[in-house]
Formats: structure tokens, sequence, C-alpha cells
């Protein structure tokens, strides 16, 4: 390719972020300009190189083979620049700065990756997190998350995944609740309970649908797509709940029932696109949660 007099390197930044987020409004949101802004300095980077890019497709902007080609080229020059800067401040590492937004399920993303994160704030106040909780299946959309959290482990190409951790799943009601119903002493004594589940119907994440694990023929006193629901339904005495530990196992208007024969366990996944696994904040946070989800082990598995 031959290069243009007038290229303007400052243009590379602007095909990193629509390379890295698809989208030009998540893009332009990213380093904070406006969309039209990514859209002309992208332009012309195109017009200065004499290529196309970037193609417009369903789900956003997608590298050309040229664009590809030229990607791993813009982030050497952009690590290039971060080293300039911090040898120029002395050898100090300029701190890691910018939005890392994650996408986690409802329960786990409120009661583990946020005091997580709390953690990492300490230590790298530049870094702002966009946290979104879901009960949905993600469609992983580049553009719609820099890291996820999910209980599925998708084989795609263009991600880098690794195993987060495990939890479990168990019985919890509350003592009013088995004070006034018949004992359980065993697993066919539950069909005489009502249970309180998910909605199946309504229910996008096929790890989930375990219920028909623990009791062949549930009767349901209450159905709520929202975890909390569940479990402030268990605590009012409405059924028995089959609850992440994670939110059930501390909390004192709820007691285990079963805890010797009911532990269903699901794993949690952390994944990045491949476009992002360079930026040094994503790396940050990415690396982080590996390292502290973890040390949560007592909450997530309780003995």
């Amino acid at each position: 390719m031959q290069i243009d007099d007038g290229l303007n390197l400052q243009d590379l930044r602007y095909f990193l972020a629509l390379a890295r987020h698809g989208r030009l409004v998540v893009a332009a949101e990213r380093i904070g300009v406006e969309h039209t802004t990514v859209s002309r300095r992208v332009q012309a980077l195109e017009k200065a190189i004499g290529v196309r890019l970037f193609e417009r497709t369903k789900s956003g902007w997608e590298l050309t083979d040229p664009g590809r080609r030229l990607l791993p080229h813009a982030e050497r020059i952009e690590e290039t620049a971060n080293d300039a800067l911090d040898e120029t401040t002395g050898g100090e590492a300029t701190p890691a700065a910018g939005v890392v937004r994650l996408v986690a399920t409802d329960g786990f993303g409120s009661r583990v990756v946020t005091p997580a994160l709390a953690r990492l704030h300490e230590t790298h106040p530049e870094i702002s997190i966009e946290l979104l909780t879901t009960s949905q299946l993600l469609s992983y959309r580049v553009g719609e998350f820099d890291i996820a959290l999910t209980l599925q482990r998708p084989r795609l190409p263009r991600f880098l995944t690794r195993k987060l951790c495990d939890y479990a799943l168990r019985l919890y009601a509350a003592p009013d609740y088995l004070s006034t119903h018949p004992p359980i002493a065993d697993l066919p004594d539950l069909a005489q309970h009502k249970m309180i589940w998910y909605i199946d119907s309504l229910l996008d994440l096929p790890e989930l649908r375990v219920m028909h694990e623990v009791i062949k023929a549930p009767q349901f006193a209450l159905r709520s797509s929202n975890v909390f629901a569940q479990v402030e339904a268990a605590a009012q005495g409405i059924g028995i709940g089959l609850l992440p530990s994670f939110l059930a196992e501390q909390d004192p208007r709820l007691v285990p029932v079963l805890a010797d024969r009911v532990d269903v366990r699901r794993s949690q996944w952390l994944l990045t696109t491949t476009s992002l696994a360079n930026v040094r904040r994503i790396q940050i946070v990415y690396q982080h949660l590996l390292e502290t989800v973890p040390t949560y082990a007592d909450l997530l598995i309780p003995e």
C-alpha cells in the first residue's frame, strides 16, 4: 500500500476504536468524540492509504482484508506511543485510564463482581467501569461489551476465553416455612412442597434449566426472571428456592435444605474479543477478575 503525504497518524486512534468496538457510536463514546468525527477520521485514513479498511455489515463495521493487515501495525504504534510517554515521564508508567464495559448475570454481577471491582478501583482509579447485568443470552456482537462473564463457554474464533470459577446452586428456605410444612428428609419429600424458580419459557440461559435435575415434577409457588425476587420469595416463606449459594448462604433469613443431597454446579467464564485483548485497561480488568474472583471460593461453594 502506498501512503499519501497527507497521512495523519492520529487517524490510527479512530481506526483502532472502530476496529475494537465495531460501531461508530460505541467507538465515539469510548474515546469521547462525536460519531461523525470517527467516521470522518477513518475515511481520511482510507483516503491517505488508498484502500477501504472497513465494510458495513448487519452487526456493524468489520475490517476488510487490508484493515486486518493494518491492525497489528496500528496496535504496535499505539504501544510504542504509550512506551514513549512512560519514558518521558521518567520511567513511571502512565496510569491506565478509560471506560471498560462489563456484562454479567444479575446475581453474580452484583454479589461477586462488584466487590471485586471495588478492589480494582483502589489500585486503578482512572479506569471507569460500566457494569451491565442481565439474565439474557449474549449476542456476542462486536461492541456490545469489552469483557463478559457468562455461564456459557463460547467457542468462537474472535474471543479469548478463560474459566473464571465454579459456583453452587442449592436449596434454601425460611425456618418458619420449614417448621410449618411437612418434614424433608430426602429428595422424594420435595414433592410435598412448592418451589421457587425461573420462568423456563423466558429463560435464555440453558445452563440454568436445572430444576428438573433436582425434582422431576416440581410444583411452583412463584416463578420469576429475577434471581433477587426468588431470594426474597424464599426468605418470605413462599416456598423452597434453588438459589446460588453466593446469594443465599449468608442471608440470615434462609437455611439450607438437603445440603448433602442437592449441590448443582455451574461455571462462570471470562471472555473478551481478541481485538481488545491487548488494550491496557482491558488487560488490567481481565487479569484482576481472573485473580480476584476465585478468592471468593467460600462464598461461591460453601462447605
